[in-house]
């Protein structure tokens, strides 16, 4: 569901604060301290304008606007930020009604607390397109790589239960360029009312390639990987892929 304007969901035991700035998602998280790759069904608590959800690990997608040089500076000091990259973006047709005014270009913050995030994107003024990020709930492996050059992000229209994960991780795990794979959700970072509620934001695969050659040949790869789930009947659907131009940190 989404909130109502300037109400804000808190459900994880342990959260900081930063104010006027509103994370708006479907079910951003559970109750319980395990995350579990299902829907959620516990009662929603509404809390103070204030509290906000720290997602401990996920990327934030800012859009490179005006705005964007200033907080890659304060990024690069920050120590919650694992990875800085400057990406194009590319979104499937059917899923650019619900990223309203999409960029082209976004800076891409690997980050391992949003907290400090968001504080530095809170001083500066909203950007005009879509502000997002991807919340690692599961991590289903992470194998040695010296760098990331494609980002691709898939969601399913259903819930998997554990034998559908274990042979997704078991598919993408024998895949040699894809050097990580995630279940997690999709929030946005926004100030206004999103004109439509994506439904599936719980069911989020994000899949990070070690490309070899050029970023037409990693999306060519992606979508290889993509049919080896489902020849196991496992539809995964393309929401939005990221190729990396460069690494700012």
């Amino acid at each position: 569901m989404i909130l109502p304007y300037g109400i804000l969901r808190k459900v994880l035991n342990n959260y900081d604060s930063y104010s006027n700035f509103y994370i708006f998602g479907q079910e951003i998280c559970s109750t319980s301290k395990i995350k579990k790759w299902y829907k959620y069904s516990s009662p929603i608590t509404i809390v103070e304008l204030s509290d906000a959800i720290i997602a401990p690990r996920g990327y934030v997608c800012y859009p490179r606007d005006n705005n964007a040089q200033s907080l890659i500076e304060y990024w690069k000091d920050c120590d919650v930020v694992r990875d800085l990259y400057f990406a194009t973006a590319t979104f499937a047709f059917e899923s650019k009604p619900y990223f309203p005014n999409n960029s082209n270009h976004y800076i891409l913050v690997k980050y391992d607390g949003l907290e400090k995030i968001v504080e530095g994107i809170s001083k500066c003024p909203s950007p005009n397109s879509s502000l997002f990020l991807f919340s690692n709930e599961t991590e289903l492996f992470e194998k040695y790589h010296e760098k990331v050059s494609y980002l691709s992000i898939y969601y399913t229209r259903y819930d998997q239960d554990n034998q559908e994960v274990r042979d997704i991780a078991g598919i993408l795990a024998r895949r040699d360029m894809v050097v990580s794979a995630n279940l997690g959700n999709l929030k946005f970072i926004i100030n206004k009312k999103l004109p439509f509620i994506f439904p599936h934001s719980d069911n989020i695969i994000i899949l990070e390639v070690e490309g070899k050659k050029s970023h037409q040949s990693d999306q060519n790869y992606c979508e290889k990987t993509r049919k080896d789930v489902a020849r196991k009947g496992i539809p995964l659907i393309n929401l939005v892929s990221f190729s990396i131009l460069e690494k700012l940190r």
